[in-house]
């Protein structure tokens, strides 16, 4: 008995190795499954995840707020097909994703490329501190709004007194929406970035109504911050990739100050 004692504790350590490899290898095809899952819900390189807002608002808004967003909305595309709930699953998966290609053309702006300095309203750099995601009232459009606590401004809004601290309404287009049979679905755009909650950016921000306080985040502009970095947010701007952060700061100062109009 005592001559196979050292064989059975041998036996008993293989048979744990074995249970514990098979646990690894199964969390680290969790994790890739995640990793994977996050990939399909990122629009852009830098983005970060959309966030997730529901079909059927269950929250009321003040009434200014709610007048405001519905003259807002207007903008949007009430002509684009509309919205519906796919049901539980799309082909067995409770989660998919709708990406849209957008075609545009560019104007005679003199701005460098990924610094739209003239054809902005604010130019500033924020904390982004939290997220809804809406459906428009006709329920064919999907935005997020994003609060900003601005940590400092490098082009000021004429119409207002933007300040180190203050808070602002920047939207972009896409988010997550959750339907009432569960389904989520992912609306995003090809190679837009969406913010994410908690990091820092330089934006670019438009006042697309000039009475409302709300502003729009420009496309193929935003510049992640972070270790002293800068990554751009949208892919179309990503020669400043990895660039230093204070030295894309100052090629935006640059172009403020070398014409950049209201």
């Amino acid at each position: 008995m005592l001559k196979r004692l050292p064989y059975l504790m041998l036996m008993l350590f293989l048979a744990i190795l074995a249970v514990s490899l098979r646990a690894s290898a199964g969390q680290q095809n969790l994790q890739q499954i995640q990793q994977q899952k996050d990939r399909l819900r990122k629009p852009s390189r830098h983005s970060g995840l959309p966030v997730l807002g529901e079909f059927k608002a269950n929250e009321t808004e003040p009434p200014q707020d709610e007048e405001r967003r519905q003259i807002r909305e207007k903008r949007y595309g009430d002509h684009l097909p509309p919205i519906t709930d796919p049901g539980p699953t799309i082909k067995g998966q409770t989660e998919s994703t709708r990406v849209t290609f957008i075609d545009y053309v560019t104007g005679n702006s003199t701005d460098p490329n990924g610094i739209p300095a003239s054809v902005s309203t604010a130019v500033v750099v924020g904390t982004i501190l939290s997220g809804k995601c809406f459906v428009n009232k006709a329920h064919t459009f999907v935005y997020t709004d994003y609060q900003v606590r601005i940590d400092q401004v490098l082009k000021l809004d004429p119409t207002t007194n933007l300040t180190v601290g203050d808070s602002v309404t920047a939207s972009r287009d896409g988010g997550a929406i959750h339907f009432p049979s569960g389904h989520v679905t992912n609306f995003l755009h090809m190679g837009q970035g969406l913010p994410e909650v908690g990091s820092q950016y330089v934006l670019f921000l438009w006042r697309s109504i000039p009475n409302l306080p709300e502003y729009e985040i420009i496309i193929n502009s935003g510049y992640q911050l972070k270790d002293g970095r800068a990554y751009a947010l949208d892919d179309a701007n990503s020669g400043y990739d990895n660039s230093d952060a204070n030295v894309l700061i100052g090629k935006i100062q640059t172009a403020i100050a070398g014409g950049a109009r209201p």
